[in-house]
Protein backbone atom coordinates (compact mmCIF):
# COMPACT_ATOMS: atom_id res chain seq x y z
CA UNK A 1 0.00 0.00 0.00
CA UNK A 2 1.18 3.35 -0.78
CA UNK A 3 0.33 6.38 1.53
CA UNK A 4 -0.82 9.42 -0.55
CA UNK A 5 -2.19 11.69 1.91
CA UNK A 6 -4.51 12.55 5.12
CA UNK A 7 -6.94 14.73 5.69
CA UNK A 8 -8.88 15.40 9.20
CA UNK A 9 -11.81 17.95 9.39
CA UNK A 10 -14.90 18.60 11.57
CA UNK A 11 -18.02 16.63 10.75
CA UNK A 12 -20.00 19.78 9.40
CA UNK A 13 -21.58 20.24 6.75
CA UNK A 14 -19.22 23.61 5.47
CA UNK A 15 -15.93 21.06 5.92
CA UNK A 16 -17.75 19.55 2.82
CA UNK A 17 -16.36 21.65 -0.03
CA UNK A 18 -12.52 20.85 1.76
CA UNK A 19 -13.18 17.17 1.32
CA UNK A 20 -13.82 17.89 -2.08
CA UNK A 21 -10.92 19.62 -2.10
CA UNK A 22 -8.85 17.27 -0.77
CA UNK A 23 -10.22 14.45 -4.01
CA UNK A 24 -9.00 16.77 -6.23
CA UNK A 25 -5.64 16.86 -4.78
CA UNK A 26 -5.54 13.19 -4.72
CA UNK A 27 -6.68 12.66 -8.58
CA UNK A 28 -4.04 15.55 -9.52
CA UNK A 29 -1.38 13.62 -8.19
CA UNK A 30 -2.38 10.55 -9.70
CA UNK A 31 -3.50 11.96 -13.03
CA UNK A 32 -7.18 9.96 -12.47
CA UNK A 33 -9.23 10.52 -15.56
CA UNK A 34 -12.24 13.26 -15.06
CA UNK A 35 -15.09 10.50 -14.79
CA UNK A 36 -12.92 8.64 -11.74
CA UNK A 37 -12.89 12.04 -10.31
CA UNK A 38 -16.29 12.54 -10.40
CA UNK A 39 -17.51 9.02 -8.92
CA UNK A 40 -14.76 9.08 -6.30
CA UNK A 41 -15.64 12.79 -5.28
CA UNK A 42 -19.47 11.92 -4.67
CA UNK A 43 -19.19 8.65 -3.26
CA UNK A 44 -16.85 10.55 -0.57
CA UNK A 45 -19.04 13.22 -0.42
CA UNK A 46 -22.23 10.69 0.14
CA UNK A 47 -20.27 8.73 3.11
CA UNK A 48 -18.88 11.94 4.49
CA UNK A 49 -22.51 13.08 4.70
CA UNK A 50 -24.15 10.48 6.30
CA UNK A 51 -21.52 10.51 8.89
CA UNK A 52 -22.22 14.09 9.48
CA UNK A 53 -26.29 13.67 9.42
CA UNK A 54 -26.31 10.37 11.57
CA UNK A 55 -23.19 9.62 13.70
CA UNK A 56 -23.06 12.71 15.68
CA UNK A 57 -25.51 13.82 17.80
CA UNK A 58 -25.15 17.49 16.57
CA UNK A 59 -22.49 19.44 13.84
CA UNK A 60 -19.40 19.79 14.94
CA UNK A 61 -19.33 17.22 18.00
CA UNK A 62 -16.83 15.09 16.34
CA UNK A 63 -14.36 14.39 13.59
CA UNK A 64 -13.81 12.52 10.52
CA UNK A 65 -10.45 11.73 9.20
CA UNK A 66 -9.83 10.90 5.52
CA UNK A 67 -7.06 8.84 4.21
CA UNK A 68 -6.12 7.83 0.56
CA UNK A 69 -4.05 5.27 -0.80
CA UNK A 70 -3.13 2.55 -3.57
CA UNK A 71 -2.79 -0.85 -3.41
CA UNK A 72 -1.75 -2.26 -6.99
CA UNK A 73 -3.64 -0.51 -9.58
CA UNK A 74 -6.37 0.76 -7.18
CA UNK A 75 -7.27 3.87 -5.19
CA UNK A 76 -8.23 3.40 -1.59
CA UNK A 77 -10.04 6.23 0.21
CA UNK A 78 -10.52 5.05 3.81
CA UNK A 79 -12.94 7.25 6.23
CA UNK A 80 -12.78 7.10 9.98
CA UNK A 81 -15.46 8.38 12.49
CA UNK A 82 -16.05 8.00 16.16
CA UNK A 83 -19.58 8.15 16.06
CA UNK A 84 -22.69 6.30 16.53
CA UNK A 85 -22.01 3.15 14.37
CA UNK A 86 -24.35 3.05 11.07
CA UNK A 87 -25.58 -0.46 10.17
CA UNK A 88 -26.43 -0.34 6.11
CA UNK A 89 -29.23 -3.00 7.14
CA UNK A 90 -31.21 -0.48 9.42
CA UNK A 91 -31.19 2.07 6.27
CA UNK A 92 -34.31 0.89 3.46
CA UNK A 93 -32.83 0.20 0.40
CA UNK A 94 -33.17 2.79 -2.40
CA UNK A 95 -35.85 1.70 -5.15
CA UNK A 96 -35.69 4.10 -8.11
CA UNK A 97 -39.05 2.97 -9.07
CA UNK A 98 -40.94 4.54 -5.58
CA UNK A 99 -42.88 7.90 -5.44
CA UNK A 100 -40.53 10.52 -5.22
CA UNK A 101 -41.00 11.81 -1.39
CA UNK A 102 -40.10 8.05 -0.41
CA UNK A 103 -37.07 7.92 -2.93
CA UNK A 104 -35.28 10.78 -1.59
CA UNK A 105 -35.58 10.47 2.05
CA UNK A 106 -32.84 7.38 2.20
CA UNK A 107 -31.01 5.12 0.76
CA UNK A 108 -30.07 7.06 -2.31
CA UNK A 109 -26.49 8.19 -0.43
CA UNK A 110 -25.32 4.12 -0.53
CA UNK A 111 -26.92 3.52 -3.15
CA UNK A 112 -24.53 5.89 -5.21
CA UNK A 113 -21.47 4.84 -2.88
CA UNK A 114 -22.21 0.85 -3.90
CA UNK A 115 -22.81 2.11 -7.78
CA UNK A 116 -19.88 3.94 -8.19
CA UNK A 117 -17.29 2.08 -6.31
CA UNK A 118 -15.41 -1.43 -7.25
CA UNK A 119 -15.30 -2.44 -3.84
CA UNK A 120 -17.01 -0.98 -0.18
CA UNK A 121 -15.54 -2.23 2.85
CA UNK A 122 -17.11 -1.36 6.23
CA UNK A 123 -15.59 -1.95 9.85
CA UNK A 124 -17.80 -1.45 12.31
CA UNK A 125 -17.42 -0.15 15.70
CA UNK A 126 -19.21 -2.21 19.06
CA UNK A 127 -20.12 0.89 20.87
CA UNK A 128 -20.20 4.97 20.47
CA UNK A 129 -16.95 6.51 21.07
CA UNK A 130 -14.70 3.32 18.92
CA UNK A 131 -13.41 3.87 15.32
CA UNK A 132 -15.85 3.15 12.32
CA UNK A 133 -13.98 3.16 8.99
CA UNK A 134 -15.32 2.82 5.60
CA UNK A 135 -12.78 2.05 2.76
CA UNK A 136 -13.95 3.39 -0.68
CA UNK A 137 -11.69 1.32 -3.91
CA UNK A 138 -12.13 1.96 -7.10
CA UNK A 139 -9.67 0.81 -10.19
CA UNK A 140 -7.71 3.71 -11.36
CA UNK A 141 -8.29 5.25 -14.87
CA UNK A 142 -5.60 7.87 -15.43
CA UNK A 143 -5.99 10.58 -17.97
CA UNK A 144 -4.95 10.55 -21.23
CA UNK A 145 -1.72 12.51 -22.38
CA UNK A 146 -3.68 14.97 -25.17
CA UNK A 147 -6.42 15.65 -22.57
CA UNK A 148 -5.85 19.54 -21.64
CA UNK A 149 -6.48 20.42 -17.62
CA UNK A 150 -9.34 22.41 -17.10
CA UNK A 151 -10.59 24.08 -14.01
CA UNK A 152 -11.57 21.40 -10.70
CA UNK A 153 -12.94 24.37 -9.40
CA UNK A 154 -15.00 24.69 -12.35
CA UNK A 155 -15.79 20.64 -12.84
CA UNK A 156 -16.65 20.91 -9.25
CA UNK A 157 -19.27 23.68 -9.39
CA UNK A 158 -20.78 22.08 -11.97
CA UNK A 159 -21.28 18.66 -10.67
CA UNK A 160 -22.14 20.03 -7.42
CA UNK A 161 -25.13 22.25 -8.73
CA UNK A 162 -26.44 19.04 -10.82
CA UNK A 163 -26.18 17.09 -7.53
CA UNK A 164 -27.94 18.95 -5.76
CA UNK A 165 -31.23 19.56 -7.86
CA UNK A 166 -31.69 16.10 -8.13
CA UNK A 167 -33.67 15.76 -5.46
CA UNK A 168 -34.97 19.83 -5.65
CA UNK A 169 -38.40 19.89 -6.39
CA UNK A 170 -37.55 22.69 -9.05
CA UNK A 171 -40.16 23.77 -12.11
CA UNK A 172 -38.81 20.90 -14.68
CA UNK A 173 -38.54 23.70 -17.60
CA UNK A 174 -36.17 26.07 -15.16
CA UNK A 175 -34.09 22.90 -14.09
CA UNK A 176 -33.30 22.18 -17.67
CA UNK A 177 -32.08 25.82 -18.57
CA UNK A 178 -30.19 25.68 -14.90
CA UNK A 179 -28.32 22.45 -16.04
CA UNK A 180 -28.07 23.75 -19.44
CA UNK A 181 -26.12 26.94 -18.17
CA UNK A 182 -23.86 24.95 -16.13
CA UNK A 183 -22.89 22.22 -18.75
CA UNK A 184 -22.37 25.31 -21.11
CA UNK A 185 -20.44 27.25 -19.17
CA UNK A 186 -17.81 24.31 -17.65
CA UNK A 187 -17.59 23.14 -21.10
CA UNK A 188 -16.82 27.00 -22.22
CA UNK A 189 -18.59 26.17 -25.12
CA UNK A 190 -20.47 29.18 -26.82
CA UNK A 191 -24.27 27.37 -26.73
CA UNK A 192 -25.96 24.79 -26.60
CA UNK A 193 -29.61 23.04 -26.93
CA UNK A 194 -30.81 20.58 -24.08
CA UNK A 195 -33.43 17.95 -26.51
CA UNK A 196 -36.07 15.49 -25.21
CA UNK A 197 -37.46 12.81 -26.73
CA UNK A 198 -41.18 13.06 -27.93
CA UNK A 199 -41.95 9.34 -27.65
CA UNK A 200 -45.59 9.76 -29.61
CA UNK A 201 -43.58 11.26 -32.15
CA UNK A 202 -40.39 9.58 -32.30
CA UNK A 203 -38.78 12.86 -32.30
CA UNK A 204 -36.53 14.81 -30.27
CA UNK A 205 -37.62 18.52 -29.65
CA UNK A 206 -35.43 21.88 -28.29
CA UNK A 207 -37.07 21.95 -24.86
CA UNK A 208 -34.18 24.00 -24.02
CA UNK A 209 -32.51 26.57 -26.64
CA UNK A 210 -29.83 28.41 -24.49
CA UNK A 211 -29.65 31.57 -27.10
CA UNK A 212 -32.35 32.86 -29.14
CA UNK A 213 -31.86 31.56 -32.28
CA UNK A 214 -33.89 34.24 -34.42
CA UNK A 215 -37.17 32.60 -36.30
CA UNK A 216 -36.59 29.26 -34.53
CA UNK A 217 -39.16 28.62 -31.23
CA UNK A 218 -37.71 24.91 -31.16
CA UNK A 219 -35.65 22.48 -32.93
CA UNK A 220 -37.36 19.35 -34.28
CA UNK A 221 -35.57 16.33 -36.03
CA UNK A 222 -36.74 12.44 -35.98
CA UNK A 223 -34.56 9.77 -34.12
CA UNK A 224 -31.36 8.74 -36.20
CA UNK A 225 -31.29 12.56 -37.99
CA UNK A 226 -28.72 14.96 -37.59
CA UNK A 227 -25.78 14.60 -35.18
CA UNK A 228 -28.19 14.80 -31.85
CA UNK A 229 -30.49 12.18 -33.72
CA UNK A 230 -27.51 9.86 -34.17
CA UNK A 231 -26.70 9.91 -30.65
CA UNK A 232 -30.35 9.45 -29.10
CA UNK A 233 -30.29 6.30 -31.31
CA UNK A 234 -27.27 5.15 -30.44
CA UNK A 235 -26.69 6.16 -26.69
CA UNK A 236 -22.46 7.20 -27.84
CA UNK A 237 -21.36 10.63 -27.07
CA UNK A 238 -20.22 12.49 -30.39
CA UNK A 239 -17.22 15.04 -30.63
CA UNK A 240 -17.40 16.35 -34.53
CA UNK A 241 -14.53 18.95 -34.26
CA UNK A 242 -15.67 20.04 -38.54
CA UNK A 243 -20.03 20.11 -38.80
CA UNK A 244 -19.77 21.03 -41.85
CA UNK A 245 -16.89 18.31 -43.25
CA UNK A 246 -19.96 15.70 -41.19
CA UNK A 247 -22.50 14.66 -43.87
CA UNK A 248 -24.97 13.70 -40.66
CA UNK A 249 -24.91 17.91 -39.95
CA UNK A 250 -28.23 19.40 -40.93
CA UNK A 251 -27.27 22.77 -42.16
CA UNK A 252 -30.95 23.87 -42.19
CA UNK A 253 -30.64 25.27 -38.31
CA UNK A 254 -27.09 27.62 -38.90
CA UNK A 255 -29.36 29.21 -41.99
CA UNK A 256 -32.63 29.49 -40.59
CA UNK A 257 -31.27 31.27 -37.29
CA UNK A 258 -27.62 33.10 -39.01
CA UNK A 259 -25.43 31.22 -36.33
CA UNK A 260 -22.12 29.13 -37.89
CA UNK A 261 -21.98 26.38 -35.91
CA UNK A 262 -17.94 24.78 -36.16
CA UNK A 263 -17.75 21.90 -33.62
CA UNK A 264 -19.89 19.71 -32.20
CA UNK A 265 -20.32 18.20 -28.79
CA UNK A 266 -23.48 15.64 -27.84
CA UNK A 267 -23.90 13.23 -25.04
CA UNK A 268 -26.74 11.02 -24.22
CA UNK A 269 -28.85 11.59 -21.20
CA UNK A 270 -30.03 8.28 -19.75
CA UNK A 271 -32.17 7.56 -16.95
CA UNK A 272 -31.63 5.61 -13.99
CA UNK A 273 -33.81 3.03 -16.01
CA UNK A 274 -31.10 2.87 -19.07
CA UNK A 275 -33.78 4.52 -21.40
CA UNK A 276 -32.35 7.52 -23.33
CA UNK A 277 -34.82 10.43 -22.64
CA UNK A 278 -33.08 13.08 -24.20
CA UNK A 279 -29.41 14.39 -25.78
CA UNK A 280 -27.90 17.38 -24.21
CA UNK A 281 -25.41 19.10 -27.38
CA UNK A 282 -23.14 22.36 -27.06
CA UNK A 283 -21.40 23.60 -30.09
CA UNK A 284 -18.20 26.08 -31.05
CA UNK A 285 -15.73 25.16 -27.60
CA UNK A 286 -14.14 28.69 -27.19
CA UNK A 287 -10.61 28.04 -26.94
CA UNK A 288 -10.20 24.92 -29.91
CA UNK A 289 -11.60 21.65 -30.32
CA UNK A 290 -13.90 19.79 -27.67
CA UNK A 291 -11.14 17.63 -26.42
CA UNK A 292 -11.58 13.78 -24.72
CA UNK A 293 -11.67 15.54 -20.82
CA UNK A 294 -14.77 17.48 -22.34
CA UNK A 295 -15.86 14.07 -23.50
CA UNK A 296 -15.97 12.61 -20.34
CA UNK A 297 -17.27 15.60 -18.17
CA UNK A 298 -20.06 16.49 -20.14
CA UNK A 299 -20.92 12.69 -20.34
CA UNK A 300 -20.91 12.26 -16.78
CA UNK A 301 -22.73 15.68 -16.06
CA UNK A 302 -25.11 14.84 -18.23
CA UNK A 303 -25.44 11.35 -16.11
CA UNK A 304 -26.32 13.45 -13.16
CA UNK A 305 -28.78 16.18 -15.11
CA UNK A 306 -31.04 12.91 -16.10
CA UNK A 307 -31.76 11.60 -12.78
CA UNK A 308 -32.71 15.24 -12.18
CA UNK A 309 -34.75 15.62 -15.25
CA UNK A 310 -36.43 11.69 -13.85
CA UNK A 311 -37.34 13.62 -10.60
CA UNK A 312 -38.69 16.62 -11.49
CA UNK A 313 -40.60 14.75 -14.05
CA UNK A 314 -42.01 12.95 -11.67
CA UNK A 315 -42.71 15.62 -9.10
CA UNK A 316 -44.51 16.86 -11.63
CA UNK A 317 -46.66 14.04 -12.37
CA UNK A 318 -47.27 13.82 -8.63
CA UNK A 319 -48.52 17.44 -8.47
CA UNK A 320 -50.64 16.87 -11.37
CA UNK A 321 -52.09 13.74 -9.93
CA UNK A 322 -52.92 15.61 -6.54
CA UNK A 323 -54.50 18.57 -8.87
CA UNK A 324 -56.78 15.85 -10.27
CA UNK A 325 -57.58 14.01 -7.39
CA UNK A 326 -58.95 17.47 -5.34
CA UNK A 327 -60.66 17.99 -8.82
CA UNK A 328 -62.77 14.47 -8.33
CA UNK A 329 -62.96 15.31 -4.67
CA UNK A 330 -65.08 18.09 -5.71
CA UNK A 331 -66.31 16.73 -8.37
CA UNK A 332 -67.93 13.73 -5.46
CA UNK A 333 -69.21 16.61 -3.67
CA UNK A 334 -70.64 18.56 -6.21
CA UNK A 335 -72.45 14.97 -7.56
CA UNK A 336 -73.29 14.20 -4.08
CA UNK A 337 -75.03 17.75 -3.44
CA UNK A 338 -77.88 16.46 -6.45
CA UNK A 339 -79.02 13.39 -4.23
CA UNK A 340 -81.17 13.40 -1.53
CA UNK A 341 -79.43 15.28 1.69
CA UNK A 342 -81.55 13.18 4.16
CA UNK A 343 -84.29 10.24 3.39
CA UNK A 344 -87.96 11.05 3.34
CA UNK A 345 -89.64 10.52 6.58
CA UNK A 346 -92.71 8.78 5.42
CA UNK A 347 -94.67 7.37 8.73
CA UNK A 348 -95.77 3.57 8.27
CA UNK A 349 -92.42 3.24 5.81
CA UNK A 350 -88.18 2.25 6.21
CA UNK A 351 -86.70 3.95 3.47
CA UNK A 352 -82.31 3.36 3.34
CA UNK A 353 -80.20 4.05 0.14
CA UNK A 354 -76.44 2.93 -0.29
CA UNK A 355 -75.06 4.85 -3.24
CA UNK A 356 -70.95 3.53 -4.53
CA UNK A 357 -68.95 5.39 -7.52
CA UNK A 358 -66.31 3.21 -8.61
CA UNK A 359 -64.12 6.50 -9.84
CA UNK A 360 -65.12 8.89 -7.04
CA UNK A 361 -67.92 10.12 -9.44
CA UNK A 362 -70.35 8.12 -10.86
CA UNK A 363 -73.23 7.96 -13.31
CA UNK A 364 -75.73 6.32 -11.11
CA UNK A 365 -78.48 8.40 -9.27
CA UNK A 366 -81.37 7.95 -7.50
CA UNK A 367 -84.14 10.97 -6.11
CA UNK A 368 -87.05 11.36 -3.69
CA UNK A 369 -89.86 14.30 -4.27
CA UNK A 370 -92.97 15.29 -2.60
CA UNK A 371 -95.55 15.33 -4.86
CA UNK A 372 -98.42 18.22 -3.25
CA UNK A 373 -100.95 15.54 -3.01
CA UNK A 374 -99.09 13.36 -0.46
CA UNK A 375 -97.80 10.87 -2.50
CA UNK A 376 -93.45 10.51 -2.78
CA UNK A 377 -91.41 10.18 -5.87
CA UNK A 378 -89.26 7.42 -6.44
CA UNK A 379 -86.58 8.01 -8.79
CA UNK A 380 -83.46 5.36 -9.60
CA UNK A 381 -81.45 5.70 -12.87
CA UNK A 382 -78.20 4.80 -13.82
CA UNK A 383 -76.24 6.36 -16.87
CA UNK A 384 -74.15 5.02 -19.39
CA UNK A 385 -70.21 4.78 -18.94
CA UNK A 386 -68.86 5.30 -15.84
CA UNK A 387 -66.24 8.47 -14.13
CA UNK A 388 -66.58 12.18 -15.24
CA UNK A 389 -68.60 12.14 -18.59
CA UNK A 390 -71.39 9.76 -16.85
CA UNK A 391 -71.39 12.16 -13.89
CA UNK A 392 -72.24 15.12 -15.76
CA UNK A 393 -74.78 13.33 -17.89
CA UNK A 394 -76.30 12.48 -14.58
CA UNK A 395 -76.52 16.06 -13.51
CA UNK A 396 -78.25 16.91 -16.71
CA UNK A 397 -80.50 13.88 -16.39
CA UNK A 398 -81.37 14.23 -12.70
CA UNK A 399 -82.38 17.61 -13.71
CA UNK A 400 -84.94 17.11 -16.46
CA UNK A 401 -86.73 14.19 -14.59
CA UNK A 402 -86.89 16.14 -11.66
CA UNK A 403 -88.38 19.22 -13.67
CA UNK A 404 -90.80 16.70 -15.09
CA UNK A 405 -91.99 15.09 -11.92
CA UNK A 406 -91.99 19.12 -10.19
CA UNK A 407 -95.40 19.40 -12.97
CA UNK A 408 -97.00 16.45 -11.50
CA UNK A 409 -97.17 14.51 -14.62
CA UNK A 410 -97.51 10.90 -15.08
CA UNK A 411 -94.19 8.58 -14.63
CA UNK A 412 -94.37 7.50 -18.35
CA UNK A 413 -94.83 11.47 -19.92
CA UNK A 414 -91.86 12.38 -17.18
CA UNK A 415 -89.78 9.15 -18.71
CA UNK A 416 -91.31 10.46 -22.57
CA UNK A 417 -90.49 14.25 -21.94
CA UNK A 418 -86.76 13.76 -20.58
CA UNK A 419 -86.26 11.72 -23.50
CA UNK A 420 -87.08 14.29 -25.84
CA UNK A 421 -85.36 17.13 -23.55
CA UNK A 422 -82.04 15.17 -23.57
CA UNK A 423 -81.86 13.77 -27.09
CA UNK A 424 -82.13 17.85 -28.18
CA UNK A 425 -79.84 18.68 -25.47
CA UNK A 426 -76.83 16.53 -26.13
CA UNK A 427 -74.29 15.00 -28.88
CA UNK A 428 -72.40 12.89 -26.42
CA UNK A 429 -74.87 9.59 -27.22
CA UNK A 430 -74.70 8.74 -23.62
CA UNK A 431 -78.00 7.11 -22.55
CA UNK A 432 -79.86 6.32 -18.71
CA UNK A 433 -81.56 3.47 -17.49
CA UNK A 434 -84.92 4.98 -15.24
CA UNK A 435 -87.45 3.69 -13.29
CA UNK A 436 -89.32 5.95 -11.84
CA UNK A 437 -92.84 6.00 -9.46
CA UNK A 438 -95.32 7.67 -7.50
CA UNK A 439 -96.10 5.75 -3.82
CA UNK A 440 -99.43 6.96 -2.22
CA UNK A 441 -97.94 5.87 1.45
CA UNK A 442 -101.45 5.39 3.07
CA UNK A 443 -102.77 2.90 0.67
CA UNK A 444 -99.35 1.60 -0.91
CA UNK A 445 -100.49 1.99 -4.64
CA UNK A 446 -97.53 2.27 -7.01
CA UNK A 447 -97.50 3.97 -10.21
CA UNK A 448 -94.73 3.49 -12.19
CA UNK A 449 -92.43 3.63 -15.89
CA UNK A 450 -89.67 2.57 -16.47
CA UNK A 451 -86.89 3.07 -19.21
CA UNK A 452 -84.83 0.20 -19.57
CA UNK A 453 -83.96 -0.06 -16.00
CA UNK A 454 -83.43 -3.09 -14.06
CA UNK A 455 -87.18 -4.31 -12.76
CA UNK A 456 -87.44 -3.36 -9.30
CA UNK A 457 -87.92 -6.51 -7.03
CA UNK A 458 -90.82 -6.78 -4.92
CA UNK A 459 -91.05 -8.94 -1.44
CA UNK A 460 -94.52 -10.13 -0.71
CA UNK A 461 -94.91 -10.35 2.85
CA UNK A 462 -98.55 -12.39 3.02
CA UNK A 463 -97.22 -14.77 0.06
CA UNK A 464 -93.73 -15.07 0.92
CA UNK A 465 -92.66 -15.00 -2.33
CA UNK A 466 -90.99 -12.15 -4.82
CA UNK A 467 -92.03 -10.74 -7.65
CA UNK A 468 -90.37 -8.15 -10.46
CA UNK A 469 -92.22 -4.76 -11.40
CA UNK A 470 -91.38 -3.56 -14.40
CA UNK A 471 -92.42 -1.16 -17.50
CA UNK A 472 -91.75 -1.89 -21.44
CA UNK A 473 -89.57 1.28 -22.48
CA UNK A 474 -86.15 2.03 -24.12
CA UNK A 475 -83.39 4.09 -22.27
CA UNK A 476 -83.75 7.80 -22.29
CA UNK A 477 -81.50 9.43 -24.91
CA UNK A 478 -81.49 6.71 -27.55
CA UNK A 479 -84.19 7.15 -29.96
CA UNK A 480 -86.70 10.25 -30.31
CA UNK A 481 -89.99 9.82 -30.18
CA UNK A 482 -90.53 7.34 -27.86
CA UNK A 483 -93.60 6.35 -25.97
CA UNK A 484 -93.43 4.75 -22.50
CA UNK A 485 -95.93 2.41 -20.74
CA UNK A 486 -96.86 2.96 -17.10
CA UNK A 487 -97.51 0.58 -14.83
CA UNK A 488 -98.85 -0.15 -11.12
CA UNK A 489 -97.99 -2.18 -8.17
CA UNK A 490 -99.51 -2.98 -4.57
CA UNK A 491 -97.35 -2.51 -1.62
CA UNK A 492 -98.74 -4.30 1.31
CA UNK A 493 -98.29 -3.69 5.25
CA UNK A 494 -94.69 -6.25 5.47
CA UNK A 495 -94.11 -5.58 2.07
CA UNK A 496 -89.93 -4.56 0.76
CA UNK A 497 -89.56 -2.77 -2.40
CA UNK A 498 -85.85 -2.99 -3.46
CA UNK A 499 -84.74 -0.92 -6.53
CA UNK A 500 -81.15 -1.19 -7.38
CA UNK A 501 -78.63 -0.32 -10.66
CA UNK A 502 -76.64 -3.50 -12.61
CA UNK A 503 -73.21 -2.92 -10.21
CA UNK A 504 -75.48 -4.86 -7.55
CA UNK A 505 -76.21 -7.47 -9.93
CA UNK A 506 -73.49 -7.85 -11.95
CA UNK A 507 -70.93 -7.45 -9.59
CA UNK A 508 -68.53 -10.91 -10.59
CA UNK A 509 -66.18 -13.05 -8.65
CA UNK A 510 -62.98 -14.97 -9.51
CA UNK A 511 -64.73 -17.02 -11.98
CA UNK A 512 -66.16 -14.02 -13.84
CA UNK A 513 -69.85 -15.58 -11.72
CA UNK A 514 -72.10 -12.45 -11.56
CA UNK A 515 -74.21 -12.17 -8.32
CA UNK A 516 -76.74 -12.03 -9.83
CA UNK A 517 -80.79 -11.23 -9.54
CA UNK A 518 -81.55 -15.18 -8.34
CA UNK A 519 -79.18 -14.01 -5.34
CA UNK A 520 -80.57 -11.04 -4.35
CA UNK A 521 -84.04 -12.51 -4.45
CA UNK A 522 -82.71 -15.55 -1.70
CA UNK A 523 -81.24 -12.64 0.59
CA UNK A 524 -84.51 -10.78 0.56
CA UNK A 525 -86.26 -14.10 1.08
CA UNK A 526 -84.14 -14.81 3.98
CA UNK A 527 -83.62 -11.46 5.89
CA UNK A 528 -87.41 -10.06 5.43
CA UNK A 529 -87.85 -9.18 8.86
CA UNK A 530 -84.95 -6.93 8.95
CA UNK A 531 -85.54 -3.55 9.39
CA UNK A 532 -84.89 -1.66 6.09
CA UNK A 533 -81.50 -0.04 7.25
CA UNK A 534 -79.92 -3.52 8.20
CA UNK A 535 -81.52 -5.36 5.34
CA UNK A 536 -79.67 -3.02 3.26
CA UNK A 537 -76.21 -2.96 4.56
CA UNK A 538 -76.93 -7.11 4.78
CA UNK A 539 -77.39 -6.76 0.69
CA UNK A 540 -73.76 -4.64 0.34
CA UNK A 541 -72.33 -6.84 2.48
CA UNK A 542 -73.36 -9.81 0.62
CA UNK A 543 -72.32 -8.19 -2.70
CA UNK A 544 -68.60 -7.18 -1.50
CA UNK A 545 -67.97 -10.89 -0.14
CA UNK A 546 -69.47 -12.26 -3.11
CA UNK A 547 -66.54 -10.03 -4.99
CA UNK A 548 -63.98 -11.36 -2.53
CA UNK A 549 -64.04 -7.89 -1.06
CA UNK A 550 -62.56 -6.51 -3.96
CA UNK A 551 -63.83 -2.93 -5.63
CA UNK A 552 -66.73 -3.06 -7.63
CA UNK A 553 -66.37 -2.34 -10.94
CA UNK A 554 -69.42 -0.57 -11.92
CA UNK A 555 -70.71 2.23 -10.01
CA UNK A 556 -73.96 0.79 -7.45
CA UNK A 557 -76.79 2.03 -6.31
CA UNK A 558 -79.42 0.45 -4.15
CA UNK A 559 -82.47 1.40 -2.37
CA UNK A 560 -84.94 -0.64 -0.16
CA UNK A 561 -88.35 0.32 0.99
CA UNK A 562 -90.85 -1.51 3.48
CA UNK A 563 -94.17 -1.00 4.37
CA UNK A 564 -94.16 -1.48 7.93
CA UNK A 565 -96.69 -3.66 9.31
CA UNK A 566 -99.95 -1.86 11.49
CA UNK A 567 -99.27 -0.57 14.72
CA UNK A 568 -95.29 -1.28 14.47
Amino acid sequence: MSFIGELRVDATHANLIVISHFVHGIAHQLSLSDKLVFELELAVEEAATNIIDHAYQAQGQGQIVIEASTIGEQVVIELTDWGTPLNPADVKPFDITAPIETRIQGGMGLHFIHTLMDHVERSTAPSTGESNVLRLYKRIERESADARAASPMQELNAVRTISEVMTSRINLDELLNLILNKLVTTINAERGTLFLIDEARKELWSRVLLDDLGPLSEIRMKIGEGIAGQVAATGHVLNIPDAYADPRFNTAVDQASGFRTRSILAAPLVNPQQTIIGVVQVLNKRDGVFTARDERLLAALASQAAISIENARLYQQEIQQRVLQRELEMAHNIQASFLPDQLPHVEGWEICDFWEPVRGVAGDFYDFYHLEDGRLALTIADVSGKGVPAALFMALSVTVLRFGVSLHLPPAEVIRRANESIIASQRSRMFATVLLGYLEPETGALEFASAGHNPGLLYRAAEHRCEYISASGVAVGVFPNVDYDGGSAQIDPGDILVLYTDGITEATNDDEDEFGEDRLEALLMQHCDMPAGELCGTIVEAVSAFAGGQLLTDDATLVVIKRLESGV
